[in-house]
């Protein structure tokens, strides 16, 4: 057990430390924003097309890296988008002006869309059924340290030319790239999958030899190569159909949500009034982590579909909150509870889009529903701001419009989700459109 522990606990640590690269770099786009509004004296217009930017770039990444992963393998799409994002982002520090910039975070964008469905594939297809979502939740918590790390830099370098430092931390990521590639197995089941039983036996008694522990090998047709079209052809099959709606829909509202309110939190704080918005969002930043944990630690335990719906509804509860308080201190407790519900939520919408699915489209099912959440991210600042500036008491329903989606987010994971814990990849895969 503690062999097979290593090589479960290789495959995570590295895929923790991509997510981790990726909320680092996330949250520095955010936090640097504050300082370069002020050097290059950006309007808000400006300041949401490089939000929009990267958001786009997720989009494309999250459309396209995951059909590479399932059409060349897992390791080389995993070195690609950690180096594509830490490049960006580092170059971006020497960006001399806003359409340089903005097309930076475009190309870095695409390298976080294409953590997910790559990290994700590797984890599902390496996890025992009875840790999976736990090993999935850990790469969340470490997602969250990365953006703490990010806002601890926003408060200490949110002023005048520091904003290019943040952007140039963003650059340390890009030696994941070459020991990820090192070290991380290709997965059995992503050979097995296109018809190399050979290679995947091999590869599997390698591992047992080094490791204690031997993969497991299923029965697999092979898939050959296959064209994005009749991958997404097979997601919106028939048998696939409810699945991919549920995940789709969920996951579109919690990006929007997580883009919207809480990536946008210093500058409400700043248009609210409140002098100190840097330090108030380390503060939730910080306190977001803790749902994130409770998560993990309930995932395998009590199911995904109970998590996902809790946090859903705390979610909509935070939203609901920020867009009532009056006060500093109530804006912020509100946020942590919209930031800690998406977030709690998110390790298993992750663990659940690996499940969903086979092998053959593991990996653009996954990329394909996070780019319907980037659409989100790309909407959700814009319907903000029109929101806030177009209504009377205009935060109030801004927020409402989130909350409310958030509750029927909750209700279609309700009524037609399923339950995936402690079952295997192939027997969850079996029971589709059953």
């Amino acid at each position: 057990m503690r062999a097979a522990r290593t090589l479960h606990g290789r495959v995570t640590l590295l895929a923790s430390l991509a997510f981790g690269s990726n909320g680092l770099n996330l949250g520095i786009i955010s936090f640097a924003l504050v300082g370069l509004k002020a050097a290059w004296g950006l309007t808000p217009g400006q300041a949401g097309l490089l939000v929009t930017a990267s958001g786009a770039g997720q989009l494309t990444g999250g459309l396209l890296i995951g059909y590479v992963a399932d059409s060349l393998g897992r390791r080389l799409a995993f070195a690609a988008t950690v180096t594509l994002s830490s490049l960006s982002l580092g170059a971006a520090a020497f960006a001399p002006s806003l359409p340089v910039l903005a097309l930076l975070l475009l190309l870095g964008g695409a390298g976080f869309g294409g953590v997910a469905p790559v990290a994700t594939s590797l984890i599902g297809e390496f996890a025992p059924p009875a840790s999976r979502g736990a090993l999935m939740g850990w790469t969340q918590v470490v997602w969250v340290l990365g953006w703490i790390v990010a806002a601890l830099g926003g408060v200490v370098l949110a002023h005048g030319i520091a904003w290019r430092t943040m952007f140039a931390v963003g650059l340390l990521p890009v030696a994941l790239a070459a020991v990820g590639f090192s070290l991380v197995p290709e997965s059995p089941r992503y050979l097995l999958a296109h018809g190399r039983r050979r290679e995947a036996e091999a590869l599997a008694q390698t591992l047992a030899d080094r490791f204690g522990t031997r993969p497991e090998l299923p029965p697999q047709e092979r898939a050959g190569r296959v064209s994005l079209r009749a991958h997404l052809g097979e997601l919106w099959s028939p048998r696939f159909r409810q699945r991919s709606i549920v995940l789709w829909a969920v996951w579109f509202v919690m990006i929007a949500a997580y883009n919207g309110p809480v990536v946008l939190l210093p500058a409400l704080l700043v248009a609210a009034g409140f002098p100190d918005a840097a330090r108030a969002a380390l503060v939730v930043s910080v306190v977001m982590a803790l749902p994130v944990v409770a998560a993990t630690l309930l995932i395998d335990r009590v199911g995904r579909k109970p998590v996902i719906i809790a946090g859903l509804g705390t979610a909509a509860l935070g939203a609901w909150g920020m867009g009532g308080a009056t006060g500093e201190a109530g804006l912020v407790v509100a946020a942590i509870f919209l930031a800690g519900g998406v977030l709690s939520a998110w390790p298993v919408i992750l663990s659940y889009a690996a499940e969903l699915y086979p092998t053959r489209i593991r990996a653009t099912a996954v990329g394909w529903a996070s780019a319907a959440g980037r659409i989100g991210a790309i909407l959700a600042p814009a319907v903000l701001g029109v929101l806030l500036h177009s209504w009377t008491g205009g935060r109030g329903v801004a927020l409402g419009v989130f909350a409310c989606a958030l509750v029927i987010a909750a209700l279609i994971v309700l009524f037609l989700g399923e339950e995936t814990a402690g079952r295997s990849l192939e027997d969850v895969a079996e029971a589709a459109g059953g």
